[in-house]
């Protein structure tokens, strides 16, 4: 399916002012004097007061994001300091910024309302924060890394501790402005389908391969697979609505009838999706919980200025030792998924 990514409605920014940016900068500066690793420091008394303290309007605004999501599922905040810039890399992997960055410490504090960041060892080495940029041999790959359609999907469809929302901040944009995220929420998108296909979604006639971004290195035919599981289901009493869980690259139905009602929903979601083209300085955070996203073509040149994001994932849930490459820690282990289950977490704040 194409998309040119043209939005549906434009969607009202939350734009920080001078003295807003300003603070953000200073409680960077105190978050970077903090012992690290990042890991660390975000578990820390000190980190969480910093926290406490981002610009009243962000930090309302956040918190309303995530009490009261709208309909949407968006919310875009422009105005963020990133700090100094090198050249955007070409090479899958590369760490140039480090957990210091001011980069780095702006999502984390931007991530703590919302429960805190959390990683995957088997993702980018278990990173906190990552880098999101083309490489060349990625390219024609629906990966973070390639530059063709990636079509609609929910981050980390295939694990049973899935963030409760993603975040993208831009450092630079593509040299076109062509590259944009989509973003489609569910709830604008079923009253779409059919009641029989609604129906058909809800059942557990679904199974997700492991991302290609948790396999690096494996054969296709050697990738995981998730026990069956449902494309939509109802949120907890504490958090009522739809809730979906796809990813058109990976997600299949066990019979035709199942996938027949899985393409037409991806079709409601590219009727009802919005996109947003971010610039320096401009977040997204999306509710993983009833949005997939997506991201458009565009035209790298690899020459060091193209598009660059920093992506991170918040997560409000606790998180038992057993799950975790450290105790206390915020990494899930390769092995944690037999210990998680495989079903969708029905708690209110997850």
């Amino acid at each position: 399916m194409t998309t040119y990514a043209q939005p549906r409605t434009e969607v009202a920014p939350l734009t920080l002012d001078a003295r807003d940016t300003a603070s953000l900068e200073e409680l960077i500066r105190t978050a970077a004097q903090l012992p690290g690793p990042l890991e660390h420091t975000l578990m820390s008394d000190a980190f969480a007061t910093l926290a406490e303290h981002l610009p009243t309007r962000l930090l309302e605004g956040v918190e309303s994001f995530r009490d009261t999501p709208p309909d949407h599922g968006l919310m875009v905040v422009r105005g963020l300091p990133v700090g100094d810039i090198p050249a955007t890399p070409g090479a899958y992997g590369s760490n140039v910024l480090g957990e210091t960055h001011p980069s780095s410490l702006l999502v984390a504090l931007v991530a703590h309302p919302l429960g805190g960041l959390i990683g995957y060892e088997d993702e980018k080495s278990g990173a906190l924060v990552h880098d999101v940029y083309p490489v060349a041999s990625d390219a024609a790959k629906p990966l973070n890394s390639g530059s063709s359609l990636f079509d609609f999907h929910t981050e980390n469809v295939h694990h049973p501790v899935r963030p409760s929302h993603l975040g993208l901040l831009c450092l630079r944009p593509d040299h076109d402005r062509r590259a944009a995220t989509m973003v489609a929420s569910v709830r604008e998108a079923e009253p779409l389908l059919s009641a029989a296909d609604r129906e058909t979604l809800r059942t557990d006639r679904y199974r997700s391969r492991f991302p290609l971004s948790f396999t690096r290195g494996l054969a296709e035919d050697a990738r995981p697979v998730t026990e069956p599981h449902p494309v939509l289901a109802d949120g907890p009493a504490g958090a009522p609505g739809t809730r979906v869980r796809f990813n058109m690259h990976n997600t299949f139905g066990t019979d035709p009838e199942a996938q027949q009602a899985l393409e037409r929903l991806n079709e409601a979601m590219h009727t009802v999706h919005r996109a947003v083209r971010a610039d320096r300085g401009e977040m997204l955070l999306v509710d993983n919980r009833i949005v997939v996203h997506g991201r458009s073509d565009f035209t790298p040149r690899y020459d060091g200025a193209d598009r660059w994001l920093r992506r991170f994932y918040p997560y409000p849930g606790e998180l038992t030792a057993d799950v975790l490459v450290r105790a206390g820690g915020r990494v899930l282990s390769k092995d944690s998924y037999g210990r998680t289950g495989t079903g969708e977490d029905t708690r209110a704040d997850a």
